[in-house]
């Protein structure tokens, strides 16, 4: 069978399905559907910062209870706004940074992509029987981590954005990469030994130290930046939107506070 018409039959069949959810239908017809992807990344990013907040002060009791099956389960329903997150924030980097204007096969992309992802990371949670070289892991995930980031802040650095805007938009190209290797070296490693040494200790010193480091304050960088410009966005007072500006960065430092302990800690 032809690969636009199997396409064109599995996009009608969700769009079909999607169309019985009564919100979903009411706002897809009125606003359209950008409005949903739109809605949907901003309600997946509120929800992926409770989940970091939450993972960083409960960070000893998850790497205690690591190898039951519902801990795995859980992390991969998180996977799925953890992923589209990722991906559509991709999506709307290039248009914002390069100019790509081709949405609706970027956005096949971002759904195919994610459905990818996360079959292959359901198959190695099932399997759990698959160990990888952390070091060796991460030095290649990191190294992959750093082209985007590097390419993106050639392009943007001399524009006229905000610095804060900038460093959303790079953290956010970094952690596309990092977030969901996090996910699969989880599922590779099921040990929590390894896993605990990786995050606490980090294997071979200070390399991985820096790595997960990294990772944190990008993550709760960008986390922070998220949360404060979409509330910033409803607000008309600019006292209130300076409070909360205060707010969400106390906020941001006692979890990163929170996350370094975590990752210095013996």
């Amino acid at each position: 069978m032809n690969t636009e018409v199997i396409r064109s039959k599995v996009e009608a069949f969700l769009i079909t399905w999607l169309k019985k959810i009564p919100f979903v239908s009411l706002y897809a017809g009125t606003r359209g559907w950008f409005y949903l992807i739109s809605w949907a990344h901003r309600i997946t990013g509120i929800l992926l910062v409770i989940s970091l907040w939450a993972y960083l002060y409960g960070f000893h009791a998850l790497q205690a209870s690591q190898k039951l099956f519902i801990l795995a389960l859980l992390l991969w329903i998180l996977a799925i706004p953890m992923v589209f997150h990722g991906f559509n924030g991709a999506r709307l980097i290039f248009y914002e940074c390069f100019g790509n204007r081709n949405d609706d096969a970027m956005i096949r992309s971002v759904f195919a992509l994610s459905f990818i992802y996360l079959a292959v990371l359901g198959m190695l949670m099932l399997m759990g029987n698959q160990i990888v070289s952390p070091f060796l892991y991460w030095v290649i995930m990191f190294a992959q981590a750093m082209v985007l980031p590097y390419g993106l802040a050639t392009r943007i650095l001399t524009s006229r954005h905000s610095v804060l805007w900038k460093m959303q938009r790079i953290s956010g190209s970094f952690l596309l990469v990092m977030v969901p290797a996090y996910f699969l070296f989880i599922s590779l490693n099921r040990s929590p030994e390894i896993e605990a040494d990786f995050l606490i200790t980090g294997i071979q010193g200070l390399f991985l130290t820096v790595v997960y480091i990294l990772l944190l304050l990008s993550a709760v960088f960008h986390a922070g930046y998220g949360v404060w410009s979409v509330m910033s966005d409803y607000l008309s007072s600019r006292n209130l939107i300076k409070g909360l500006a205060g707010l969400v960065a106390l906020i941001t430092l006692i979890f990163t506070w929170i996350g370094l302990r975590a990752a210095l800690s013996v």
